[in-house]
């Protein structure tokens, strides 16, 4: 019997712990994680999905703009007399001809280096449709975790109110209080019930906004972020506007157009030069009725003759160069747009790191101080229960709003991140 007992609490002893270890796996994988849900939403998203098909078509043109054109075969008759006969005239033949157009060398690599920068262009889009996409993972990731933190809030300050209620309900009885106490307590954890069913809906909709991003099923049920922990940046503005010019994808991408551009440039002053067209033919004779008619080849090479340069080549040559000229504006208007959006943006961070700060070490702490008084003087008769419910709603509005604050900061940073070019988490 004792055998038994104690096989029987081993056993008991190891399913507590192989529970607990379920538990902690199951809390542990539904936590919802900002790296996974990232890799996820580069892979499914349907706009990346475009973008990266846009860039496939983009990959097949240049082996196009670089190949020749189709030959000609042409098939006809020469020489045939009214009559139709093709034995009356000696030149009268039945001719079939093939002919081919070469451009001008070093007309095709040109057009052929156009195309591929034009696909790098194109490629530099799916990374800045990638940044985008990942910024938008994480402000909805970042929302949805204040929200979290905001229910816990709402929830905790909600139970303190209804003790307050009860500490108000009994002082009324013993007749130390009043009612108009008790009332405003009961109030208070109506507005904490109408905020949590608010932070409900909002938490919904995020959610619903992250599936639509990670072109899941809107209904996907999704775990609880990670708390959010302040990390301060360790790039100056210096350094991000370097990093921007080198990792920005537009600005690579306006890079490569220009490129392209200077491609079709080089090209334009290539059409001064003539193209080729080489033509060979075979013309069949029918034999007469006194004599035997060879057969006849024909071979010509034809050049167009561009006498027309000043009104069609030489405005073409302008053209590009002003295209050039018009991209290189651009990308200078772009580099200066994004250097103020650097130091706009990291200005607001480094405000958003000094609000943090004075919550975390002032403000709070001194708000919790202001409770622990009023608790203290309302118990000995010396504080009003209205001093002591506005002492613990102030501490209430003073958490929210260091949450949204750190909310905010790392919104920004991740609005930082698209705009330089570069995830700094990496």
């Amino acid at each position: 019997m004792k055998k038994f007992i104690k096989f029987f609490g081993l056993i008991l002893f190891i399913s507590i712990i192989f529970l607990f270890f379920v538990s902690e796996g199951q809390t542990e994988d539904s936590r919802l994680r900002l790296d996974q849900l990232i890799e996820e939403a580069l892979q499914n998203n349907p706009e990346i999905l475009a973008f990266k098909k846009k860039w496939e078509a983009y990959k097949e043109k240049p082996s196009q703009a670089s190949a020749l054109e189709d030959p000609m075969l042409g098939l006809g008759i020469i020489s045939l007399p009214t009559n139709f006969s093709f034995k009356d005239e000696d030149m009268t033949m039945k001719e079939i001809s093939i002919s081919q157009k070469f451009p001008f060398p070093g007309k095709r690599p040109l057009m052929k280096e156009m195309a591929e920068k034009e696909a790098e262009a194109v490629s530099s889009e799916i990374e800045e449709r990638s940044n985008r996409i990942v910024k938008e993972v994480k402000t909805t990731y970042y929302d949805l975790a204040q929200v979290h933190q905001a229910i816990d809030i709402t929830q905790r300050n909600k139970e303190i109110l209804e003790s307050f209620v009860k500490i108000a309900e009994t002082q009324y009885s013993l007749g130390m209080g009043i009612q108009q106490d008790v009332l405003k307590a009961h109030v208070e954890v109506s507005k904490m019930v109408d905020e949590l069913i608010m932070l409900g809906q909002r938490k919904k909709a995020l959610e619903v906004k992250l599936n639509s991003i990670l072109n899941r099923p809107l209904g996907t049920n999704l775990g609880r972020p990670d708390e959010l922990t302040l990390r301060k940046l360790p790039f100056a503005s210096e350094e991000l506007s370097q990093m921007a010019i080198e990792s920005n994808p537009t600005l690579k991408g306006m890079k490569k157009m220009v490129e392209a551009k200077e491609k079709a440039h080089a090209l334009a002053k290539r059409e001064y030069y003539p193209d080729f067209n080489v033509r060979f033919a075979y013309g069949q004779r029918d034999n007469g009725a006194e004599m035997k008619r060879r057969d006849m080849l024909t071979g010509m090479v034809e050049i167009n003759i561009p006498i027309f340069y000043k009104s069609k080549q030489g405005r073409k040559v302008a053209e590009t160069k002003a295209e050039i000229q018009v991209i290189e504006a651009q990308y200078r208007a772009m580099k200066n747009e994004i250097f103020f959006m650097i130091v706009d943006i990291g200005s607001m961070i480094q405000r958003v790191e000094r609000q943090l700060e004075l919550y975390r070490t002032g403000i709070i702490p001194q708000a919790s101080l202001q409770i622990n008084s009023a608790m203290s003087g309302y118990r000995v008769g010396k504080a009003d229960f209205m001093t002591l419910l506005d002492s613990r709603m102030t501490l209430y509005r003073y958490e929210l709003e260091y949450h949204q604050a750190l909310t905010e900061y790392h919104k920004n940073v991740a609005s930082l991140e698209a705009v330089v070019g570069r995830r700094f988490d990496k």
